[in-house]
């Protein structure tokens, strides 16, 4: 009977050893190692064998742990047929063509094609559903133990520390921000201070309905309604739970591309790959959405739009070193969300 050569691992060394393989017409795979007499036989329902990639060597998963590497490829697929004495099942069928067509250089851009197609569509549209669902069905106290975590995580890795706001002050704003969650329907609004000298003026919201506001920022804004615009931004983050769909929309994201590249190592590569750049869009939708909630916010408190483009243009020129261009910042352009509150500002002064 004739049998295709292949190399032998036993799964428990690295050794390998010069082998034949045959397959019998009753599906039985023979392994005969070269110098040792005995041979090892397993049920072909047994054995996993990859689809062919071109002409690349395939590895024949077997039951015992074992590996046959293969490279007649021709001569496998032929032995394969004579075993199974009928026509190729539907499926080998398939799997024939995608190796034809796998072997031409049309064939395989238009593979690519169809792959980069499948990637930008879930990214556009596909990861954004996953996380409305994902985020719907999430119990509030689920999040809450995920933004306590985080919040925890934090100065243990130097980013916060301890505020050294007066108590009175932090009581006055937790006072002010409380009153906005109530006016707002967020439940329980928790605001935290931290001192972050290496992180600057900065406010942030995690899951769970809670808002870190640093010293710095307090520092930096040259009017309490600055703050209160802040805060109106990142309470409009926690309305619309845009740090567990950014979590939900990353994680989907790094599911498909290792589905499609087989490798979760090669996949986390894709947080630097042109998905993200297209990801970072959900980042600045999510900003527009917050900045939005903010000016209707400080509307109906009779305070000035202005206030938040203000504070935010005075946080840029506090984070100017950052050298980050605005196509791939998470954030809109600081000139653009200025605009959008002069332009709110003048629609009460016009009256409309």
């Amino acid at each position: 009977m004739t049998s295709v050569p292949c190399h032998y691992y036993d799964g428990r060394t690295s050794a390998r050893r010069e082998a034949g393989l045959t397959i019998t017409p009753d599906g039985i795979l023979i392994v005969a190692i070269d110098g040792i007499e005995s041979r090892h036989l397993y049920q072909m329902t047994e054995v996993r064998i990859p689809n062919r990639i071109a002409n690349t060597p395939r590895h024949l998963l077997l039951p015992d742990g074992a590996l046959c590497e293969v490279r007649d490829n021709d001569g496998l697929d032929a032995m394969r047929d004579r075993a199974e004495g009928q026509p190729p099942s539907r499926a080998r069928r398939f799997e024939r063509l995608l190796h034809r067509l796998d072997s031409t250089w049309r064939g395989a851009a238009a593979a690519l094609a169809v792959t980069a197609a499948i990637l930008y569509s879930f990214t556009e549209w596909g990861a954004p559903a996953v996380a409305t669902g994902v985020v719907a069905i999430t119990p509030p106290e689920a999040e809450a133990v995920i933004g306590d975590n985080l919040l925890a995580m934090l100065p243990l890795f130097g980013v916060l520390d301890s505020s050294e706001l007066q108590s009175s002050r932090q009581d006055e704003l937790r006072a002010v921000a409380e009153a906005m969650g109530r006016e707002t329907g967020i439940e329980d609004l928790d605001l935290q201070f931290f001192s972050a000298p290496g992180l600057g003026p900065n406010a942030f919201a995690l899951p769970g309905n809670t808002v870190v506001l640093t010293d710095e920022l307090v520092a930096l804004a040259e009017h309490d309604e600055e703050i209160l615009a802040v805060l109106a931004h990142e309470v409009g983050h926690v309305a619309g739970r845009h740090v567990m769909r950014g979590l939900a929309q990353t994680s989907s994201m790094l599911i498909i591309w290792t589905a499609f590249t087989g490798d979760a190592s090669v996949a986390a590569l894709s947080i630097l790959g042109p998905d993200q750049l297209l990801a970072q869009r959900y980042s600045r939708t999510f900003e527009r959405q917050a900045d939005q909630f903010a000016i209707e916010y400080l509307l109906r408190n009779d305070i000035p739009p202005t206030r938040l483009g203000d504070i935010l243009q005075r946080l840029e020129e506090a984070h100017a070193d950052s050298g980050v261009p605005n196509w791939l910042a998470s954030h809109p352009g600081t000139e653009e969300r200025r605009r959008d509150a002069r332009d709110a500002a003048d629609g009460i002064r016009d009256g409309s």
